[in-house]
């Protein structure tokens, strides 16, 4: 059995996890055991100022340079990472209710998001939370207090999403303030009006910010495996609508693809980092793409 099929745990089975902190500390362990014990050939090291990473370790001491370049963790015996302030935003509209294999986007998200959270604290990094619809804007400002951990998680564990996509004029104030860079880690399922994003995360690099967007997806939504006719619901507007799935399915897919290209390519050019993530996923590649990231911050 290979590294990684064994160290990363499937969506499902941290679903019947009730814990948020002992998901992410069981993703983030695995993860970082795991890569680092990844058959991939490494650089070459001053030995006597690295030793391999092991599981307790402070994340504060571990050489994220290092790990972009070789895939594998080390720990310096000496000086301190510089740490950075890391937004979490959260799309907490309707649409992410969606479920394929009784896990939801929202699951998928909260997974996703308290355990970069919990690497980011553990390496000294300030760590906040807004989880945003129309109807809401719950907030948790940056801190490095130790108890930042335990706040920000017990605020994701109580959310819930419903309604429609917040309006992103009535959180603009909360990244302008910043006087500082700060990587903004952007959850959604990109239901929302895409220009709309698209113009306010380029406002937001225009602050000196790195920017990532995960976008949630689900199989189904990109096979449509349904047959025959299908009736399907908009989760925020509750209008229905009659499908002939056989007769759409070559069009529908096309025009998915077509659309994440369209996306994917504004938002890069933009200095965005866009990543596509299936929530039936394991967490691990969007663990990886979060280090690279965060290296250029």
């Amino acid at each position: 059995m290979s590294v990684t099929s064994y160290q990363f745990i499937e969506p499902h089975a941290l679903a019947a996890i009730a814990n948020l902190q002992l998901i992410a500390k069981t993703v983030v362990d695995g993860f970082m055991l795991g890569l680092h014990q990844s058959p991939k050939s490494g650089v070459g090291l001053e030995f006597n100022q690295y030793r391999s990473y092991q599981p307790g370790d402070d994340l504060r001491r571990v050489d994220w340079k290092m790990y972009a370049r070789s895939d594998k963790f080390f720990v310096r015996e000496s000086e301190i990472e510089t740490s950075v302030t890391v937004r979490f935003v959260l799309d907490a509209s309707a649409s992410m209710n969606h479920r394929e294999n009784s896990v939801s986007k929202f699951d998928y998200a909260r997974f996703l998001i308290a355990s970069l959270a919990y690497l980011a604290h553990k390496q000294g990094d300030a760590v906040a939370l807004h989880a945003l619809n129309d109807e809401r804007v719950v907030s948790i400002e940056p801190s490095r207090n130790h108890r930042q951990l335990h706040r920000f998680l017990h605020l994701l564990e109580s959310l819930c999403a419903s309604g429609k996509w917040s309006d992103w004029r009535s959180i603009e104030t909360v990244f302008a303030a910043s006087r500082h860079k700060e990587l903004l880690v952007f959850v959604s399922d990109m239901h929302e009006a895409s220009e709309e994003l698209r113009t306010a995360l380029s406002k937001l690099v225009g602050l000196r910010n790195e920017v990532m967007l995960c976008h949630l997806v689900g199989k189904n939504e990109l096979d449509l495996p349904q047959r025959g006719a299908v009736v399907f619901e908009d989760l925020e507007t509750g209008e229905r609508v009659q499908v002939d799935v056989d007769a759409a399915r070559s069009a529908y897919r096309a025009a998915v693809e077509q659309n994440a290209q369209v996306l994917r390519e504004a938002l890069l050019e933009n200095h965005i980092s866009y990543h596509r993530f299936l929530i039936q996923e394991p967490l691990d590649a969007a663990l990886r793409e979060f280090l690279r990231v965060r290296k250029k911050v």
